[in-house]
């Protein structure tokens, strides 16, 4: 959803700077400041990025005409008025986030190059761009990411209007920042295929821990639109210069000629790219073949469409009724060209079907203690993903920005969740695979034809009391001994800090919980002798406990979980979440939502009384 809302008001936000550069006025700042703080107050930190790139160049290309209306120094101080307005909207999204990115992320420090290159763009997939099912995605994949869930492409008509104006436009100023961001989008997005990640990755502060550069694209699409707008407004003009008669022609010449090749020339096309790109393996080459019919339908409904676009242009006929047969044209065109791609992401299901219960849900729900389920079945509905829309804890939740000291105790492919131990000290109870397996201690509890549920016999529950701490040089130490099958986490905990503990329960102890919410826990814990309560929750600094009333540091132990010191007797321990970055980001946040709304009452308010006195 981050990433629809970043798409809707990219566009949004370019209006509202358009405007300003026009007026360079206080009240447009304002406006434009406060569209910035909806950027930043999205969930898609990445995406916002890009956004503010695609602004930047945007205002950097209009500094022409600041200068030559001679307001280029009012308007720099009033655009970075309008930037402080919408980064200090966002810092109750953004301070958390730049914070934790920076310090508890496996990202902390930046990635590898080939880790932020993974998930870019591929040649076939530019190719895709105007033909989709060339490339193709979904299940008609077969280019050299893992899968494919989306399409870049902006729509294949759309695509080549926006070439026409690409070559229109070309020297035309105003355009620049549309030509620009048409032609840098996609060459930042092919990742390795050229120097532009590369040199971002190394030059622009905050790319170095983003991946994924096709995400890019989106802007992409906004400049598609607007150059192909651009285009057809040329078009509807009286008259048309031999430059853009040759245009058309061009245009008409290179649809045809591509319309032949995607269709009875398809075989010789995907041949000439192996020849180049290189052999395509036995699966893949399959879904090519599977998929050729749907690219010859998709490139001769293009042609037809493109060609009755083109040809009507090129006729005097264009201005009809005020150009609007060239209109409808265009949008019929748009429309039978995209939809039949945009409907294949499109799935109708209805509540009752997402939410069904079926017999192994129902039976691990029935369980009414606090513990962890770990999915390894191949099953995409009893996965790691689904199982928590019902309530379902699991070990191996899907978080690809996960905390990086879970992310060291379950190994960065999540390998180490099966060891016994690491299954302990997660509260791992039961275990869903796809076939039997034979373990000690694992108990075949049922077999529900698509998976079997074992019980794990050395389950842990989420809070219990040990009284033996050891304390690791690093967290790479601590998951060796963690692992190691001579340890026993029910008795002993490895501590990041502290003081080791040697020592064993005197009588009679237990936790219970008295309250448990995501944001504050609340237990009731009964020691028999000097100890510490171990949480199996993942720690953050931002964590802070009491023990009956008095404040008590939080300890990192078993490298991701938490534990509290406590001495004998009844206690009551509470821990609440509580972050400065949070408490900090939302009072400037206020406060900017305030400047907004009292200097937009302010600049009305003086508005209307020059209205009423003019």
């Amino acid at each position: 959803d981050g990433k629809m809302f970043v798409t809707a008001l990219f566009p949004l936000c370019v209006a509202a700077l358009e405007i300003f550069l026009k007026t360079v006025k206080y009240f447009w700042a304002i406006v434009f400041g406060a569209l910035l703080g909806l950027l930043f107050l999205t969930s898609h930190p990445q995406m916002t990025y890009f956004a503010m790139w695609g602004l930047v160049i945007y205002f950097l290309f209009s500094i022409p005409r600041l200068v030559k209306g001679k307001a280029l120094g009012k308007g720099i101080a009033l655009a970075a008025l309008a930037l402080v307005i919408g980064v200090a909207i966002g810092c109750v999204q953004f301070l958390p986030t730049y914070y934790y990115t920076t310090n508890f992320s496996p990202r902390t420090g930046g990635v590898s190059f080939a880790f932020a290159s993974s998930w870019s763009l591929h040649p076939e997939e530019i190719v895709s761009l105007l033909y989709p099912m060339f490339g193709g995605y979904l299940d008609s994949y077969w280019g050299r990411n893992p899968f494919k869930l989306n399409a870049e492409s902006p729509g294949p008509l759309l695509l080549l209007v926006a070439l026409g104006g690409l070559i229109l436009y070309l020297k035309r100023r105003e355009r620049l920042p549309w030509l620009f961001l048409f032609i840098f989008c996609p060459l930042y997005a092919l990742g390795a295929h050229t120097p532009l990640l590369k040199l971002a990755f190394y030059a622009i502060p905050g790319a170095k821990f983003l991946r994924a550069p096709s995400i890019i694209m989106f802007m992409f699409s906004c400049s598609s639109a607007v150059l192909g707008a651009s285009f057809l407004d040329r078009l509807l003009d009286k008259d048309m210069s031999p430059f853009e008669k040759r245009l058309l022609a061009g245009l008409l010449i290179f649809v045809i000629v591509m319309t032949a090749a995607m269709t009875v020339g398809r075989g010789s096309v995907y041949s000439l790219w192996q020849s180049v790109y290189g052999k395509v393996g036995r699966d893949k080459l399959s879904i090519i073949q599977s998929s050729g019919g749907m690219l010859a339908r998709d490139a001769l409904i293009l042609g037809l469409a493109g060609a009755a676009l083109l040809i009507l242009a090129a006729s005097k006929s264009r201005s009809w009724r005020g150009g609007s047969g060239l209109v409808a044209i265009a949008i019929i065109g748009v429309l039978v060209t995209s939809l039949p791609h945009s409907a294949r992401f499109i799935r109708y299901m209805k509540v009752s079907d997402l939410m069904r219960q079926d017999p192994m849900i129902d039976y691990i729900k029935r369980d009414r203690d606090v513990f962890r389920t770990l999915p390894l079945t191949s099953s995409s509905y009893y996965n790691r993903n689904f199982m928590p829309i019902f309530g379902i804890e699991t070990s191996n939740g899907f978080y690809d920005n996960r905390i990086r000291f879970y992310e060291t105790l379950s190994g960065a492919n999540q390998e180490n969740l099966v060891n016994l131990n690491v299954m302990r000290v997660t509260n791992t109870k039961y275990v869903l695979t796809s076939e039997r397996v034979e373990h000690p201690m694992l108990v075949l509890e049922r077999d529900f034809g698509k998976a079997f549920v074992y019980r794990n016999a050395g389950f842990l529950p989420r809070a219990f009391i040990v009284h033996n701490a050891v304390v690791a040089q690093s967290d790479s130490a601590a998951l060796e001994l963690i692992k190691d099958p001579a340890f026993d986490p029910s008795s002993t905990i490895v501590l990041a800090g502290g003081q080791p503990m040697l020592g064993a329960p005197a009588g009679d102890e237990g936790v219970s919980f008295e309250s448990y919410a995501p944001d504050k826990v609340r237990l009731r814990a009964k020691v028999s002798s000097p100890g510490y309560l171990y949480f199996s929750e993942n720690y953050l600094p931002y964590w802070r406990a009491t023990v009956d009333g008095r404040d008590v540091p939080v300890l990192r132990a078993d490298v991701a979980m938490r534990a509290v010191y406590l001495e004998p007797g009844e206690h009551t321990v509470e821990m609440r979440f509580v972050s400065r970055w949070y408490q900090a980001g939302a009072v400037i946040c206020l406060i900017a939502c305030a400047f907004v709304a009292g200097s937009i009452a302010v600049c009305s308010r003086g508005q209307a009384g020059r209205t009423k006195h003019a």
